[in-house]
This record gives C-alpha cells, structure tokens and sequence, in this order.
C-alpha cells in the first residue's frame, strides 16, 4: 500500500491561464524544435469501439483518425493508463489488441495505470516485449522489487529530447488473482528518474499518472521538476482551450474515460527551449469525426478471432435449449423463453412495452458492440446465464431489453401456468432445471433497474419518475375494462 500525507488542495495554486510566459525544464543549449504536439488518451478501459447508448463516443479507429490528422508540428502520441478492461480472459484479449492499435498510432510511451495493476506481471511483460518496449510504470515492482516494465523512456523527437515516466495509484482488489504487481510509493524513484532525464539532457519532461486529484496533489508536494502532467482520473468532460497551469509552470491536462474523448495540446518554445504558451483542444471523438482505414481492418481482424473464440470469452453455445411453445414439449423447457412465451398471455402487457424505451436497446446499440459483453449484459436478455441470449443470429428473441429481463428466467413461471391450466399432466413431466440460478418475479426490485441505469451509462436516471413509464398502466386498466364476453378491451 502507498503511504500518503495530507493532499494539498491543487485549486489552491492553480493557475489556469492560455497565454503565460513559464521556464520549464529543458537544456537551453539544445537545438529544438519550435512547436511541439503532445497527442494524449487515458481510460480506455477495454472499449475498441464506440461506446454509449444514445450517442456513441469513441472508437480506435476515430482516435486514430483524429492523431493521423495533418499536422505542420512534431507529434508525440501518449497514454496515460487503463487501457485494459480488466483481469478475464476477454479483457486482457482485447488489451492485446488495443496494444496493437496503439503500435499502429505510434505511440510513444504507454504507462500501466489503475486497471494494469490488476493484472499479473506475466502478462504485463509479455504485452510489452510484444509491443517492442513503450509501457512504463515507475511504482509498479514484481515480488523482488524489479520494476515490471521500464520506468522511463526518452524519445526524440523534432531534435526535441521527451523524457516520459508514469504512475498509478493501486489496483482494485481481484479475486483468486496471483503474480499481480505491487504498487510501491512512486516519491523516491521519481526522483530517480528526473535525475536520470537531468544527466541524459532531457528537454521536456511528460509525467503520465493514472491518479485521482488527491493523490497528485501529494505527489507534487514531494517531487517537482515536470513540464507536462497527463491525468488519467477525476475528469468532467468540458470545453478544454488551455492546460492548467501549476505555480511552478507544469501543465495538467485530462481526457477521460471509455477512450470517449482525446486530448492535444501544442507547446509553443522559444529559442532556448522554454515553454511560452500552449493551445488546448479536447476532441469528443462522435460519428463526425474521421476515422482511419487500417486501424478498421485491424478491428474487423479482432471480430473475427473473437468469433472463433467465442466458445471461451462468450459462454458455450453449442449446448443451446430450444426455445420450444408448444405445450407438449413444455417439459424441455428451461431458463429463458423469449418473449413469445410471455405474449401468448400477456398480450396487452407485450404490446404496451413496444412503445418504451426498451423495445429499442437492441437497435441502438449498434452493429459495432453486437459482440461486446460490456454492452451485451444491458442491451439483451439473459447474456452470460445459461439459456440465456449468446448469438444474435440464433437467439434473436432475447436480444433487447424484454420480459425476463426484469421478471427473470420464465421457464418454470410457464410451467406451473401449463399445470394450472391441465394442458399438461405435471406426473408425465421431465423434472424442471434452473440453470440460470435467476429468481422470477413479479414485483420487479429496484437494484434490477439500477444495474444497467448506473451513473456512467445513464447519468439522468431517476428512478421514482422512470420506473412509472414501464409499469404496466395501460394493460392493467384495459384488462379491467375488458368484454367478459370475450376478454378484449371494448373500443372507446
């Protein structure tokens, strides 16, 4: 565990501020480029591609569209960390392949941030062996106290010496998890490290940091000497024209999370190499923007393999149960139905929910996330239980948000229905299985709605005012002013 002291409150000595003369720490008897642009992500957290319901954001392919824009500057292309998912299978799969878009873009140094300490060093080793050597971290040990990766690298570029280090806060605690890295205090080999840029005549100095306000506000407290801090956490998106500017000249810029927005900020350089000014812009990476077409193929390459795989991040599908409606094969019936099942006699209840929001959470998650589980939980029914939506090609009547997905698995709720109704002899029953382990009900709880209506993804959620548009209203009163006769609602 890191050991912290009190946080100084960073709002206290900011300066924000687009034009500012400053003296960071650069060699003045180095021949340099004038102007520099400093491309930078964080937080991409597994997301290949856009993400979001209702406006989707970000994508590999339109960030890279965005860095491969024209340029009359030298770039270096960062990231300040979270660029995995997590610890499964899937996630660190689909971390490979950010590594590789990542390589494509030409990016300078990676830092392993929050979600990389969660996984094992292996792994982290082997990602950076394969991506020929740009993850850093200068707090993150093995179990003998060797650094997992680099703590540093220098690059060069327009004759400009960039000396970039990273640091991240600790990981969340993962289950079963073992060879994970140890987060040390960063205090004391920071300075190592800015010792080793001083001595290697390092013009610019990149700090990436993978932290929360507080903690580099203690960090800061204790080390100095950067020209340039890209944040990792703690970021509201906003219009972004300038850095904030620190009482001892470095520059703090953010980006955010889900790969959803990018960040560039232009260093303008006098003749001795000190920072004059900067340019900001915070690019909210929408449909507008271009995207580029080999970073696409390389996506449409990572579809593929996923389909091959899917029998091992997706679940197994080959053992699939018919989603059966005859009453005389009730008996194999297990799990999830489908709403099919459910109309045959909740009709008025099937046809009220097509004209709320639900019905169309499948359209719009969009072609590009129809096999992203992290979209797949909240967008079908039943993914990740058994019986439960796998293939939407196969399972095409639980993709969406339908009946089960907030009642639960209706199988055996049919069942006693069959029985009840005598359409079945319940002794010439095959026993029922529950293998979704799902309980069915009929008073919906609140923690089923808030599972997928979170903060992140649907930030105006308000439960008490949302809740009473999917409550069945309508059907109930026309089924009290239904025709006895013959059980339709009589016309108005």
């Amino acid at each position: 565990m890191i050991r912290t002291t009190a946080a100084v409150n960073i709002m206290a000595i900011l300066i924000i501020a687009t034009t500012s003369v400053l003296f960071g720490c650069v060699n003045s008897n180095r021949q340099i480029t004038e102007r520099l642009m400093v491309n930078y992500s964080s937080g991409t957290n597994g997301e290949l591609f856009p993400c979001g319901c209702r406006i989707p954001l970000g994508g590999l392919s339109r960030r890279a569209g965005i860095f491969a824009q024209e340029s009359p500057y030298p770039q270096c292309t960062v990231d300040a960390g979270s660029f995995a998912g997590g610890n499964t299978a899937y996630d660190r799969f689909v971390a490979g392949w950010i590594l590789q878009a990542y390589g494509m873009m030409d990016y300078k140094a990676v830092n392993l941030g929050v979600r990389e300490a969660s996984i094992p060093v292996t792994q982290l080793r082997e990602w950076d062996q394969q991506t020929g050597g740009i993850l850093i971290s200068v707090n993150l040990v093995d179990e003998n106290d060797l650094p997992v990766t680099r703590r540093s690298l220098i690059r060069e570029v327009g004759g400009l010496k960039i000396g970039i280090t990273g640091v991240t806060s600790e990981g969340p605690e993962v289950a079963e998890a073992t060879e994970l890295p140890v987060v040390i205090d960063p205090v004391e080999p920071l300075k190592e490290v800015l010792a080793e840029f001083d001595e290697s005549g390092v013009d610019l100095v990149i700090l990436l940091a993978d932290m929360v306000d507080e903690r580099i506000n203690n960090l800061l407290s204790q080390v100095s000497g950067f020209d340039l801090i890209v944040q990792g956490r703690d970021f509201t998106p906003a219009p972004v024209t300038h850095s904030t500017v620190l009482d001892d000249g470095t520059r703090v810029v953010k980006s955010g999370d889900s790969g959803k927005h990018v960040g560039r900020i232009r260093l303008d350089f006098d003749g001795n190499g000190e920072i004059v000014r900067d340019e900001v812009i915070l690019i909210a990476l929408d449909s507008a923007s271009p995207t580029r077409s080999d970073i696409s193929v390389l996506l449409t390459d990572f579809r593929k393999e996923l389909q091959d795989r899917r029998d091992e991040f997706l679940g197994d599908p080959t053992n699939p149960f018919e989603r059966l409606r005859s009453p005389e094969m009730v008996d194999v019936l297990s799990g999830f139905t489908g709403p099919g099942m459910c109309n045959s006699c909740h009709l008025l209840y099937g046809q009220e929910m097509q004209a709320v929001g639900h019905s169309y959470a499948w359209a719009n998650l969009g072609d590009e996330n129809s096999m992203n589980p992290e979209c797949l939980k909240c967008h079908t029914t039943g993914y990740g239980y058994p019986t439960g939506m796998q293939d939407p090609y196969r399972d095409e009547q639980l993709t969406g948000v339908t009946c089960e997905s907030c009642h639960g698995p209706a199988a055996q709720h049919v069942r006693e229905q069959y029985i009840i109704s005598k359409d079945l002899d319940p002794s010439a029953m095959i026993p029922p299985i529950d293998p979704t382990g799902l309980p069915f009900t009929r008073e919906v709880p609140e923690a089923i709605c808030r599972g997928c209506h979170t903060p992140e993804w649907s930030p105006n959620f308000d439960y008490a005012t949302w809740v009473e548009r999917v409550k069945h209203h309508a059907a109930e009163e026309a089924l009290r002013n239904a025709n006895p006769e013959t059980g339709e609602a009589d016309p108005e």
